[in-house]
């Protein structure tokens, strides 16, 4: 079996496992960052199916990241939301990166909301600002795509412009203006790390974009390839000015405490008529 079709029965036996337990399909999936599983608390209805049980899904490893998807109704829209990611540094491949993107195509998942901690490399973002992803740029030295295409998936050569939808921004933007939130927006570099930024690489990505993460990007690319519209949002968690004094604990405390302005900002966008 060569990999196109091994990739292909992992995605039905997945697939397959999680309709035999839930009914319907889910018009919009979810993606949760570092501390930012509270969303879930929310969810009707839910079915909560650890990562664990999932034929063929990766396993979550990083400390704020539960490990779960799960499924159900919030604001009066289908869910599937996944509560944690998974990243290069993990030793994951391209395919486990960004399999469960294939698993939300397969659940009827059409608009996709990526969210990510990140820091900030502009003068005016402070610890606690979310911001609208307009695009971003990849250092990650690797891409979803690379390797064997699947002419019934995707193009081989996809067309990145417009990747992050500009009629899901707008509503965002307009949801952020009715809740009083100072909705910003920015380019985010996305780096393979787990290391975080050297003063030198800090300077360099300062120049050409306005965040930085090490996620988000490998997902988004595989979402456009399958023909599903993304929203991106950033909750900053740090900036340079702060020092170089980074942690990882830094960067969840960060995240939930401003956890809740983002939710707010979820749960009036999924509520909004446009997101239909």
């Amino acid at each position: 079996m060569d990999i196109i079709e091994q990739v292909r029965q992992n995605t039905k036996d997945a697939i397959k496992f999680i309709k035999d337990r839930i009914v319907g399909e889910f018009d919009i999936g979810i993606i949760l960052g570092s501390g930012l599983g509270k969303l879930v608390e929310g969810v009707q209805q839910a079915e909560v199916l650890p990562y664990s049980e999932i034929p063929h899904f990766p396993k979550s490893k990083v400390p704020g990241h539960a490990g779960n998807l799960v499924l159900g109704s919030l604001a009066g829209k289908s869910v599937a939301i996944m509560q944690g990611r998974f990243h290069y540094y993990e030793g994951y491949t391209s395919a486990g990166v960004t399999f469960p993107i294939r698993i939300l195509k397969g659940l009827g998942v059409k608009k996709l909301i990526v969210t990510c901690a990140a820091g900030g490399l502009r003068a005016d973002l402070q610890a606690g600002d979310i911001v609208e992803i307009i695009d971003h740029i990849n250092l990650m030295g690797t891409n979803p795509l690379v390797g064997p295409n699947d002419e019934e998936l995707g193009p081989r050569f996809l067309d990145m412009c417009g990747a992050y939808d500009k009629e899901l921004r707008e509503i965002a933007q307009a949801v952020a203006r009715q809740q009083g939130i100072n909705l910003k927006k920015g380019v985010y570099v996305s780096v393979l790390g787990p290391t975080y930024e050297t003063p030198a690489e800090l300077r360099f990505l300062s120049s050409i974009a306005d965040l930085v993460g090490m996620s988000t990007v490998p997902e988004v690319i595989m979402a456009r390839y399958l023909g599903i519209r993304v929203l991106g949002l950033a909750v900053v968690t740090n900036v340079p000015d702060k020092g170089c004094n980074i942690s990882h604990e830094e960067v969840l405390k960060e995240a939930e405490k401003a956890s809740d302005k983002l939710i707010k900002l979820i749960i009036g966008f999924l509520s909004h008529k446009g997101a239909d």
